[in-house]
């Protein structure tokens, strides 16, 4: 998938939420109408797009970073005077 087609499919929804919100806005309070509210579009477009730079261009997948092995256990130093 290209950097395009992925900015098309977030921006279209993100989008359309946002005019659901709008439209729902004004049905719930009545001061809250389309005209007073519309420039809420474009913050939602320039918030995704800024949101897109974060993204990768492609759609690379990085593995997990490879398991070290642990340290070997600390070696005890035989007791003085050879006995045990």
């Amino acid at each position: 998938m290209s950097y395009y087609s992925r900015r098309r499919g977030l921006v279209g929804p993100a989008v359309l939420i946002t005019v659901g919100v709008i439209f729902l806005a004004d049905r719930w309070w009545p001061g809250m109408s389309f005209g007073r509210l519309w420039p809420l579009i474009l913050i939602v477009i320039g918030l995704v797009r800024l949101l897109e730079m974060g993204m990768p261009a492609d759609d690379t997948v990085y593995p997990a970073p490879p398991q070290q092995n642990p340290p070997p256990p600390p070696t005890i130093p035989p007791p003085p005077g050879g006995q045990q």
